[in-house]
C-alpha cells in the first residue's frame, strides 16, 4: 500500500512538472537584442513577445512547435528539445535579404518634381481603397449612408498641411490622422498588429492614436526603411498606454462609448 501512495504522489509530481514547463531564452540578431519578435507555440496555441531586452518565456513541452517571427527577419521554426526546457537558450535571427533589398533601394532616393496629374492620382487612389476598408469611419455621425466628403478631406489633406511652428524642422511629428492612415492601409502595421503583438483592444485603438500623437514621434519614422525603428516606438508607447489605462480605472473614471 504505501508503494502505491509514493508512485501516486511521484505521478502527480510528474503531472505538476510537465504542466508547469516553460521554455525561456534570448532572440539575437548579430550581436544585438531583438525587441517585440512574435513567439509561437503551435501545439499549445500560445504567443508571446520578447521583451525590450530581447526576452522570451512561453509555456512548452517536449516535441512542441515554436515559431519566432519578425519583420524583416527570416522565420526560425523549432521542435522543442530537452536543453530549451532546462535552460535559457540563445534563438538567432537573421535578415531576410528580400525584403531589405527593396528598403534598401530607396535610402537615397532622388529629388522629384512636383507632378500635379501624379498627385491626384495616388491621392484618390488612396482614398478609394481607404473607403473599400473602413466605410464606417467616412459616414456623418447622424447618417446610416454616404460618405463625409468634408471629413474624408480634412483627413487627408492633414497629412500634408505644414505647420508653421515646425516649418523649421525637417520632419514634423506624426499626427492621430497620420496614424488612423498608417493603420487603416500599410501591410504590416494594421488591425491585426495592434491586437496580436501590442495587444491593444479594438475598442482603444483611436485611444492609442491619441496616446500616440501626444508622444511627438518625429514623421521620418512614416518611411520604410525607418519601420523597425517604429516597431521598436510603437511597443514601447503599447506598454505605457497599457499603464496609463490602469491607473485611469484605478482613479474610478470610465472611458465614453466610441473613444
Amino acid at each position: 500500500m504505501r508503494f502505491i501512495y509514493i508512485l501516486l504522489g511521484f505521478s502527480l509530481l510528474c503531472a505538476g512538472t510537465l504542466r508547469a514547463q516553460n521554455t525561456s531564452g534570448k532572440v539575437y540578431a548579430g550581436d544585438k537584442r531583438v525587441p517585440g519578435v512574435l513567439v509561437q507555440n503551435l501545439t499549445q496555441h500560445k504567443s508571446t513577445t520578447t521583451t525590450d531586452e530581447g526576452d522570451f518565456s512561453l509555456a512548452a513541452r517536449l516535441e512542441d512547435s515554436l515559431v519566432f517571427s519578425a519583420p524583416f527577419m527570416e522565420t526560425q521554426v523549432f521542435v522543442v528539445e530537452p536543453y530549451q526546457l532546462e535552460k535559457i537558450w540563445v534563438v538567432e535571427l537573421k535578415e531576410n535579404l528580400n525584403e531589405l533589398d527593396e528598403v534598401r533601394l530607396t535610402e537615397a532616393p532622388k529629388e522629384k518634381k512636383f507632378d500635379v496629374k501624379e498627385y491626384d492620382s495616388i491621392f484618390n487612389s488612396r482614398i478609394q481603397n481607404d473607403i473599400k476598408k473602413n466605410r464606417q469611419l467616412y459616414r456623418p455621425p447622424n447618417s446610416t449612408n454616404g460618405v463625409d466628403f468634408m471629413e474624408l478631406g480634412r483627413l487627408f489633406l492633414s497629412l500634408f498641411k505644414k505647420d508653421p511652428s515646425k516649418q523649421k524642422e525637417k520632419y514634423a511629428p506624426i499626427t492621430y490622422k497620420q496614424y488612423r492612415v498608417l493603420f487603416a492601409t500599410d501591410d504590416y502595421f494594421d488591425h491585426d498588429f495592434l491586437v496580436d503583438q501590442l495587444g491593444i483592444d479594438a475598442y482603444y485603438h483611436n485611444l492609442f492614436f491619441e496616446y500616440c500623437d501626444a508622444m511627438q514621434l518625429p514623421g521620418n519614422l512614416l518611411e520604410r526603411e525607418n519601420h523597425l525603428d517604429l516597431l521598436d516606438k510603437f511597443i514601447a508607447l503599447a506598454d505605457s498606454f497599457e499603464t496609463e489605462l490602469k491607473k485611469f480605472g484605478e482613479n474610478g473614471m470610465k472611458l465614453p462609448d466610441g473613444n
